[in-house]
């Protein structure tokens, strides 16, 4: 009898020691399984996350698009950023070469009353600085240049196989005239505007004509065409130019403007004088003789 109530014990205390191991490996796995089932829903909704965000991208970046991709949207929003960027650097850089232009003008005024003088110690140091500085500017020039490299690279990104192969049958036929000197699109910088050619810029008679919609669109103007009087006309911020292609002219709210190159048809486009454009606008215009750029703020 004394064996059987052992027994019994024994196996009472194994119960007791077993039983609760058992039921806490059961809540562990039941955890887990809570937690994988957890794990799954932040990653559907992650994934719907990124759905709302292409959405809402897609709402408010529809510009230059590329229709059935549906990536036409990031597409542009990167390069508008990157473009952003590079127009920062840029900016940035330009300042510290004036910072050093006016540091330059200041020295060469006092080596000038140091050589009045004839202050030989002045003169010697004067000297030293100015070879600095100007080895300082040269720097800050490079930089610059490497800035207008990268923009023009990114303007160009923005073009399609496709477009880039129909722009330079255009400018091949926009070159066999003779009188024209075609300028490649990724060559004409909108500091503050977005332009998209079909038709590239082009030099005549001195004077770059650039197609009315793409310059017009970029500077935030409306275009209007009329095709029984021959006119395009312009309108921004209250100001109204008119084009005559008839008659070889142009209007300034009314009032007849002087002009040294007419707007022409090329290609099928209008193209107006850049310059005349971009002043009634309120923009200016620089032309880098060396690297052949037309930037346009």
């Amino acid at each position: 009898m004394k064996d059987v109530k052992k027994v019994s014990l024994i196996l009472a205390l194994l119960l007791t020691l077993v039983f609760p191991t058992v039921a806490f490996g059961e809540d562990l796995n039941g955890d887990t399984q809570t937690n994988e089932a957890a794990a799954d829903d932040i990653q559907v909704e992650a994934e719907d996350s990124d759905d709302i965000i292409d959405e809402d991208t897609a709402e408010t970046d529809g510009e230059d698009t590329e229709e059935g991709t549906g990536k036409g949207n990031v597409k542009d929003r990167s390069w508008k950023e990157a473009k952003a960027a590079v127009e920062a650097d840029k900016n940035e850089i330009e300042s510290l070469k004036d910072e050093v232009g006016a540091k330059l003008e200041e020295v060469e005024a006092q080596l000038e009353a140091a050589e009045a003088a004839g202050d030989e110690a002045k003169i010697a140091e004067l000297k030293l600085q100015l070879q600095n500085l100007k080895i300082e500017q040269n720097e800050y020039k490079l930089q610059l240049k490497s800035k207008i490299a990268e923009m023009q690279e990114i303007v160009r990104n923005k073009y399609t196989a496709e477009e880039l192969e129909e722009l330079a049958q255009v400018s091949e036929s926009l070159a066999s005239l003779g009188s024209i000197e075609v300028i490649p699109v990724e060559n004409v910088l909108f500091l503050k505007g977005n332009a998209k050619f079909d038709t590239p810029p082009v030099i005549k008679e001195g004077r770059t004509l650039i197609p009315v919609r793409a310059i017009s669109e970029a500077m935030g103007a409306d275009v209007d065409y009329n095709s029984e009087e021959q006119t395009v006309t312009i309108t921004k911020d209250g100001k109204v130019i008119v084009f005559s292609l008839a008659e070889g002219t142009v209007s300034v709210n009314e009032s007849e403007a002087a002009i040294d190159v007419p707007a022409e048809i090329m290609n099928n486009r209008t193209m107006v004088p850049l310059r005349f454009i971009a002043e009634q606008l309120g923009l200016t215009v620089e032309w880098d003789q060396e690297l052949e750029t037309i930037t346009i703020e």
